[in-house]
């Protein structure tokens, strides 16, 4: 991190450089990534004005205090910037958590309103094979889903075939 330091009116007391140098190095571990510093101090007849405007890579913080004494002046403008460094990364760090992650996002095509809206429980894979109508009559009463994914070997589109609550066998094309 560079630190700069300004004097206007005045020069910087090395007591107000170390300060600003400790305090510095304390906003760093909050805010990570700090590249630059620059600190101005100004003299205006009886009052002492800190400024010091840091540089990171996502952020630029400022900050202004009056005092009658440069070190306080320091102290306080560091205590600023300590105070929006932390609310910055709090802020971050709860937009992080609110994000909802791809795996609790529902499907494209699924309602996503409130409760009573039926959710996807399981999702499973099939493989799509060509097969004929009658093959594929064997395979639904030999697995235990009761329904199989297939490709009908003479028309080459998907189709699944399913057990009805009757016994009977159900076959859904798809249209068009």
């Amino acid at each position: 991190m560079k630190i700069e330091f300004t004097g206007r009116q005045t020069d910087v007391p090395p007591a107000a450089r170390a300060l600003a140098e400790r305090k510095l190095r304390k906003l760093a571990r909050v805010l990570p990534g700090i590249t630059r510093a620059h600190v101005t101090l100004t003299s205006e007849r009886h009052r002492q004005i800190a400024e010091v405007v840091v540089h990171s890579r996502r952020v630029e913080l400022a900050a202004e205090s009056r005092s009658n004494d440069p070190e306080l002046s320091v102290s306080d403008v560091m205590d600023k910037l300590l105070r929006q460094a932390q609310r910055y990364v709090g802020k971050r760090r709860e937009s992080k958590r609110r994000r909802p992650s791809a795996r609790t996002l529902p499907p494209a095509g699924e309602a996503r309103d409130g409760p009573g809206t039926p959710r996807v429980v399981r999702s499973r894979r099939f493989p799509v094979k060509p097969m004929t109508l009658d093959e594929a009559a064997l395979e639904v009463g030999s697995r235990a889903e009761g329904f199989v994914v297939f490709r009908d070997a003479a028309t080459e589109r998907v189709s699944v075939l399913y057990r009805r609550k009757d016994g009977n066998l159900g076959l859904i094309e798809p249209g068009a």
